[in-house]
């Protein structure tokens, strides 16, 4: 909230909005100070640059960071190490932030001071060398490489991927990003990592040919500029939706990383050169770093289809751009995102983006000592500022997305417990406090479950709302529902062959029951929060949620039964008058 128009109010009530919005930022950042009981998980984040840096220069990376700490809500604090391949100084690691958790210059992955297995639960790679120089000898007797990551180094990162480490991984046009990149199993395959013709009329990641891809929007210029990355006018993106249709439920959803507090996300921040993603074209190879290590990309665990990579938005090229000099572009389009789901596979997950340009200052917050809008990005409109809690909000889905399995189901079960006390859901889940589950009638667990998934979608996403609902209630309850209703998993031939294409149900009210109930049970067992909650397992949190939806989804198949037969009734009264 901006304050500067309100210079209507009396001191008095300008103060109170002052204390109100401090009130606001420390409940947001310092959660513990108001939840003793239920500290929010930790997820342990590693980003590691070789050129790039974390300050608020142009080319630092210290808006990105900031948005991943100032995540909002009670259910995630992100523990994040900066890390450096060179030598740089402290203010290019950021050292005026106190909440960072760790920094280190001169980073290698063989270092067992700087990496291990489970020391992270993400890691995060944004390069911009072309080559590497000076880093020694690696651990294995040999000089690192000046073109990749030593062996040692490649080994434990697979390792730690195959652990359910999480992976994001970026450059931007041409062979910047390659060393630190291109040779990591699974992100090498799922992005360009180098021009792709020698002639720069053919190449795709050229920085000033006709065929690159230039995404930049004309702001407020008369011609095409260079810096028009910069001002408040993002570019459009085309994110691929999944769905899913059984007759009775229906769901229309972009991936997870794209689905934002309000609704689809739809931009990124423009650039004249983004390198490329795309999706592998030989998936089937066998990965070998000092000896095999097994597929790149294994099959599923649950006996579905092989998840493999997928480009999952799409970016545009507009014909004649030439950005302040270069030649007029070729209209054309190419892949701007691509993830990789690897917890279907037991592994860690995996995304890759075109460029860092969607990620850095100079692209966010404008150019340092540019007059105008372009000096302050997407902070100079509201429509700019509407534009960059999109922006924000990809970056907190990457870092969600990406976090291993357990600390997902974490993030699952402290958000539940918000909702039992978030102040709307509270208040519907107060009056059922001393009533037993079994005892509550389906339309009140309906609407709770609708207040919760409402309230839910305005700070996590609205597709967290869904995916919680599948993870945490449905999944231990009856997972054989899981295939029909999941519209990320590739939808199982049966289910296709039987669904005729007539929706004749809207069975979603069910998905609001049975988390409704959940919460309700949560709350039946723990009607007075205090410390000892502390030390709650998540998955007891599970077991209460699951056994309290059981209930709630026998209640609901009753109703829909009833209804079925009232449908049944009119039938009959159908036949009868002919």
């Amino acid at each position: 909230m901006s304050y500067k128009n309100l210079s209507h109010l009396s001191d008095e009530n300008r103060n109170l909005l002052n204390l109100r919005k401090d009130f606001e930022k420390k409940y947001q950042l310092e959660p513990e100070a108001f939840w003793p009981f239920w500290p929010p998980c930790r997820v342990k984040i590693l980003i590691v640059v070789d050129g790039l840096d974390f300050s608020d220069a142009n080319f630092g990376l210290a808006t990105f960071v900031r948005s991943l700490l100032d995540i909002p809500g009670n259910y995630v604090r992100f523990a994040i190490t900066l890390a450096h391949i060179n030598a740089v100084s402290s203010s290019e690691m950021m050292d005026g932030e106190i909440r960072i958790a760790n920094r280190i210059t001169e980073f290698k992955f063989d270092n067992v001071a700087h990496f291990g297995i489970d020391m992270y639960d993400e890691v995060f790679l944004l390069g911009i060398a072309t080559s590497f120089f000076g880093r020694g000898t690696a651990t294995n007797g040999q000089p690192y490489p000046s073109d990749r990551l030593a062996d040692p180094e490649l080994l434990i990162l697979t390792q730690f991927m195959n652990n359910g480490g999480g992976l994001f991984a970026t450059g931007d046009h041409g062979m910047l990003g390659r060393p630190l990149c291109h040779a990591i199993p699974r992100a090498r395959n799922m992005r360009l990592w180098q021009s792709t013709a020698a002639q720069n009329a053919d190449d795709q990641v050229s920085m000033t040919g006709e065929r690159r891809n230039d995404t930049n929007r004309r702001g407020h210029d008369v011609t095409s500029e260079f810096n028009d990355q910069s001002d408040d006018v993002p570019q459009p993106i085309q994110p691929k939706i999944y769905q899913r249709r059984n007759g009775l439920f229906r769901f229309k959803f972009p991936h997870p990383v794209l689905c934002g507090p309000k609704g689809v996300i739809r931009i990124m921040p423009d650039h004249p050169h983004e390198g490329e993603c795309i999706e592998p074209p030989d998936p089937d190879q066998t990965l070998n770093i000092g000896g095999p290590l097994g597929p790149e990309y294994p099959a599923a665990i649950d006996a579905g289809t092989r998840p493999l990579p997928e480009i999952i938005s799409i970016s545009t090229v507009l014909s004649g751009t030439t950005s302040s000099g270069k030649n007029p572009t070729i209209s054309q389009s190419f892949g701007g995102i691509s993830a990789y789901d690897g917890h279907r596979a037991g592994i860690g997950r995996v995304v890759t983006d075109a460029t860092w340009h969607h990620f850095v200052n100079i692209n966010l917050v404008g150019e340092i000592g540019t007059p105008g809008p372009k000096g302050l990005g997407f902070l100079d409109t509201p429509a700019g500022q509407g534009h960059f809690e999109e922006i924000k909000a990809y970056y907190r889905n990457l870092a969600v997305w990406l976090a291993r399995p357990q600390r997902i189901k974490c993030m699952n079960a402290r958000l539940s417990w918000t909702l039992v006390w978030s102040d709307r859901v509270m208040e519907a889940v107060l009056t059922t406090a001393d009533i037993k589950v079994a005892e509550v009638d389906v339309y009140i667990f309906r609407i709770i479950g609708q207040h919760a998934r409402d309230v839910l979608g305005r700070f996590a996403g609205q597709c967290q709302s869904i995916r919680l609902v599948l993870d945490l209630v449905l999944q231990p309850t009856i997972p054989e529902l899981i295939p029909e209703i999941d519209p990320w998993i590739p939808e199982p031939q049966a289910l296709r062959k039987r669904f005729d294409g007539i929706d004749w149900f809207d069975a979603s009210p069910l998905l609001d029951i049975a988390f409704g109930a959940g919460l309700v049970a949560l709350r039946e067992a723990f009607p007075i929060p205090d410390a000892s909650l502390r030390d709650l397992e998540t998955e007891r949190v599970v077991d209460i949620m699951s056994d309290g939806a059981r209930i709630g989804l026998e209640q609901g198949f009753r109703s829909m039964a009833s209804a079925g037969r009232l449908v049944q009734r009119h039938m009959r009264y159908g036949n009868s008058a002919k």
